[in-house]
């Protein structure tokens, strides 16, 4: 078996130990290989993890989405009009 060294932010290191020790791994290095394993398994968590925290929105259309904002009365007028706007002219929404 090989080793390798990375660099991670306290918080991270933090989080590692108490998942570690929550769902009882033997050592930080069995924790980490089953989480591989998990990517193996189910490849799409690298694209989540990619884009994460920025997630594809779940609405398309440009008209529901608008409606959504205008709603809730927190938005002007003008705001409104700019967000169709440039939502109108991305190709990922729909008109």
């Amino acid at each position: 078996m090989s080793t390798i060294n990375i660099s991670l932010p306290q918080e991270q290191v933090s989080l590692i130990d108490r998942l570690t020790k929550t769902y009882k791994f033997g050592s930080r290095s069995e924790f980490m290989r089953s989480l591989l394993r998990l990517i193996q398994f189910k490849p799409t968590l690298i694209a989540d993890a990619v884009t994460y925290p920025f997630k594809t929105p779940p609405e398309r259309s440009v008209k529901k989405i608008i409606h959504g904002f205008s709603k809730t009365n927190k938005y002007s007028a003008g705001f409104l009009k700019d967000l169709e706007t440039g939502l109108s002219q991305s190709d990922f929404f729909k008109k």
